[in-house]
């Protein structure tokens, strides 16, 4: 946008429209890796939930478990649910903050070329 020209008495902007796209293009390339990173992140905390919930396991396999180590178990289990939540939901939001904006952005570009195209359509 920076390098595009001015359309003489319009206030209009006259944009390489393949630099455009290629940025358009580099922005939907970026997106899904930091949705997939997010996953990513989900996945690991609740791998380490299943390994915390396997050792509980085996630790109440191994010998006569008290309550008190029973209620630990649950303690220590809806925490780490209540942070995978947590880190789901901010991946989502963060996952619908990144598609707004490539929303936002890719309106803008759309209502230029419209623009520019309505004025060149002009007699």
């Amino acid at each position: 946008m920076a390098e595009g020209r001015r359309v003489p008495f319009s206030g209009q902007l006259l944009v390489d429209e393949s630099r455009v796209i290629d940025m358009i293009d580099r922005l939907r390339a970026a997106t899904p890796d930091e949705i997939k990173q997010a996953r990513r992140q989900i996945s690991e905390h609740e791998q380490q939930l299943a390994l915390a919930d396997a050792r509980v396991r085996a630790a109440m396999d191994e010998g006569g478990v008290s309550a008190a180590i029973t209620t630990e178990r649950e303690r220590l289990l809806s925490h780490a649910l209540r942070e995978a939540d947590e880190i789901r939901a901010g991946a989502d939001d963060y996952a619908h903050q990144v598609l707004s904006e490539l929303e936002a952005r890719l309106a803008r570009v759309l209502a230029g070329v419209q623009k520019g195209l309505a004025e060149l359509n002009q007699p």
